[in-house]
């Protein structure tokens, strides 16, 4: 087994990544809102970016509860975990 687990811990660190990279579009497209709240391109932006937010979030979830359920059924076959 090469850390079979591993994978899961990798798609997890790859959808933290990812909502950082969203909270900041989306803390700039606020911002833009702020000085222009009828912009329409950047209204469709924010929601683009909150449903990116949304599948970035589910993502996360499973993949955290895929890893689980890994670390559960390797902890029962006795063998160890290594990161």
């Amino acid at each position: 087994m090469e850390n079979a687990c591993h994978q899961y811990l990798l798609q997890i660190q790859k959808a933290k990544d990812m909502l950082v990279v969203l909270e900041a579009e989306m803390h700039n497209v606020k911002t833009h809102l702020k000085s222009k709240p009828d912009d329409a391109y950047h209204m469709r932006e924010l929601k683009q970016i909150t449903l990116d937010m949304t599948i970035t979030l589910n993502e996360l979830e499973h993949c955290q509860s895929m890893f689980d359920d890994c670390m559960v059924t390797y902890s029962k076959a006795g063998e160890k975990y290594n990161d």
